[in-house]
């Protein structure tokens, strides 16, 4: 589990988003373990495992701040107005 951190706000000043990169990043842990990928492809049942297993809970952040529901949703905004 993870504290909740407060993300800098002018980290980033070029306009880009920290989501943006997601889908290029080469997987660090297997998709069925990486909370934020399976958010960012909407795979509920999959992150309900992770919290059924104990891995995760509904507080988790990752060191940025960013929640799976950040991830969820951005991306759902992303697909919705065509931006990818």
């Amino acid at each position: 589990m993870s504290s909740a951190t407060q993300p800098d706000a002018n980290a980033l000043s070029t306009g880009e988003h920290e989501l943006d990169n997601m889908a290029d990043r080469k997987p660090s842990i297997p998709l069925e373990e990486d909370i934020m990928q399976l958010a960012r492809l909407g795979e509920i049942g999959a992150i309900q495992k992770l919290f059924d297993g104990g891995k995760f809970d509904a507080s988790y952040t990752d060191e940025q701040g960013i929640t799976p529901l950040h991830v969820r949703v951005y991306w759902c905004e992303v697909r919705r107005c065509g931006k990818r």
